[in-house]
């Protein structure tokens, strides 16, 4: 390559791959760093302990709680967000008239910024003014005031409800476009061939839009955790305490940078481990169909 064209390449990429390095990589590399410390900003220390961290942290009560938490409180909206989200894609994909115009008002949820979502949803829950205990007390699906996010056995419930309505706008976009992707003559061809509704579903639509759905509920998994702290800040008891609402607590409360960095680094290999493992089956389901 003539030296021109090299300068030209490195031009081109320099502003990206210095975002790269001050966004991502540098930061990356400080938590990691800091993971090997006690460094600490009450105690003032920062000393080098090696893996200590990592076997406090499997001692920890509170990994096991958080591990579970984020498990349920990262699969439970994906799936009920791709239902009412591919629920939403398969009417819009049928309706002509209009689309564009359902389509806005369909995504208004995911435009909304989380922050918002969050602080929407408390007010929504509100043990004395929100607007869920009027509706089912009219309804007389309950007799008093219920504290939705200060009760153990209904919290989880509230926050997944609040993913699913931010989440869904979002599987919806991401499915129409498949849908609208997959050749009308192919629909037409098995409606002819005595095909019904669900051996298309099953056959053409289904496989069509496999790599769609994999990419969206891994993004989801991902993005998945931004509403817990504003919402409930992972209380009560610690009922919806995930590894990030855990890592801000050790960061930003408990000042133990350390430790929190020990979470982080754990929580990212986790996040790793599983985006390998559903990519892995995805393509493998592709490579058999």
């Amino acid at each position: 390559m003539p030296r021109r064209d090299r300068a030209f390449v490195f031009g081109t990429l320099a502003p990206a791959i210095i975002v790269l390095v001050f966004i991502f990589i540098y930061p990356l590399g400080r938590s990691i760093s800091y993971s090997f410390t006690n460094y600490n900003l009450i105690n003032r220390t920062n000393e080098f302990v090696g893996v200590a961290n990592y076997g406090q942290l499997f001692h920890d009560p509170d990994f096991y709680t958080a591990l579970v938490n984020t498990l349920a409180l990262g699969i439970c909206p994906v799936i009920g967000g791709f239902v009412i989200g591919f629920a939403q894609a398969l009417v819009l994909n049928e309706i002509k008239w209009g689309r564009g115009i359902l389509r806005g008002l369909a995504l208004l949820p995911w435009v909304v910024p989380q922050i918002v979502v969050a602080y929407l949803f408390r007010f929504i829950y509100n043990p004395s003014v929100g607007v869920s205990n009027v509706l089912l007390r009219d309804l007389g699906v309950i007799h008093q005031f219920q504290p939705w996010l200060a009760h153990p056995s209904t919290a989880p419930t509230a926050v997944v409800l609040a993913y699913i309505w931010n989440e869904a706008p979002f599987f919806m976009l991401m499915l129409l476009a498949g849908l609208q992707g997959i050749p009308t003559d192919v629909i037409e061809a098995s409606v002819v061939d005595g095909a019904t509704w669900l051996q298309r579903m099953r056959y053409i639509i289904i496989p069509s839009l496999r790599r769609i759905i994999g990419i969206s509920t891994i993004l989801m998994v991902i993005w998945n955790f931004n509403i817990i702290w504003p919402l409930t800040e992972g209380g009560p008891v610690n009922w919806t305490l995930t590894f990030s609402v855990w890592v801000y607590r050790q960061a930003f409360q408990d000042f133990d940078l350390g430790y929190a960095a020990t979470i982080g680094v754990l929580w990212l290999l986790l996040l790793m481990l599983v985006t390998a493992i559903y990519i892995r089956i995805i393509s493998g389901r592709e490579t058999a169909v």
